[in-house]
């Protein structure tokens, strides 16, 4: 359905799938970003119930943010680079139906951050989170972080920068549920099945209205 040489996605049965596809740690980079808000505007057009986001292979889902793009940017361009680094997140949470985050391997930093964004995360035996930001001088996933995990967990996870292997993930409830790789994006996309054959209306309304809990002022 889609392909911009970094991110692919396309709909089955109305799921949609997007693979973040930049090996060989799919950091995510400008076209990524691009690929990702475009993948939902096809899949809001083409009437998309739910979503599985990926990475290619089993390395990595997000490795983080390609650091060489943010040291080339230059003081009238960084306000630009965070507006679309923003709004790339900012559409997995508007969008109007789930987005279920397959985490297949390494989710750091800003990959961390884009698990995060979803509304659900399933993880593989081999996923591995870390808010690492911490350890070079950077602020990642503190919000999200904030809102997902008892005051203890957030401040141990964003202040050491430590990584959470995928049992201590789930333990803390930022992995609904652990899976063998190979299993991970089967389930994934049974997980969306089952979302898209509830009532949609129900369902989006339900998203909204956690948004609006969560974030009164900004969400839809």
């Amino acid at each position: 359905m889609g392909d911009n040489g970094q991110t692919r996605w396309w709909l089955d049965d109305r799921v949609g799938t997007i693979v973040i596809d930049n090996p060989p740690m799919n950091v995510l980079t400008d076209l990524n970003r691009s690929g990702i808000r475009q993948a939902l505007e096809d899949f809001r057009r083409d009437g998309a119930l739910a979503v599985v986001l990926t990475g290619a292979g089993d390395r990595a889902f997000c490795g983080g943010a390609d650091l060489r793009e943010e040291e080339d940017l230059a003081p009238e361009t960084v306000d630009d680079f965070q507006r679309r680094n923003h709004a790339s997140f900012g559409a997995l949470r508007e969008f109007e139906r789930p987005v279920i985050a397959a985490v297949n391997g390494w989710a750091m930093g800003g990959g961390l951050v884009l698990a995060l964004w979803c509304d659900l995360r399933l993880g593989s035996t081999r996923a591995r989170l870390g808010a690492v930001g911490v350890k070079v001088g950077l602020m990642a996933s503190n919000v999200q972080l904030a809102r997902l995990l008892p005051e203890g967990r957030a401040r141990d996870a964003l202040l050491t920068g430590r990584t959470l292997e995928a049992p201590e993930a789930h333990q803390w409830g930022l992995l609904s549920a652990v899976v063998e790789p190979d299993r991970l994006l089967p389930e994934a996309t049974a997980w969306a099945r089952a979302i898209a054959a509830r009532p949609a209306d129900a369902v989006a309304k339900a998203k909204s209205t956690i948004n609006h809990a969560l974030d009164p002022e900004t969400a839809r």
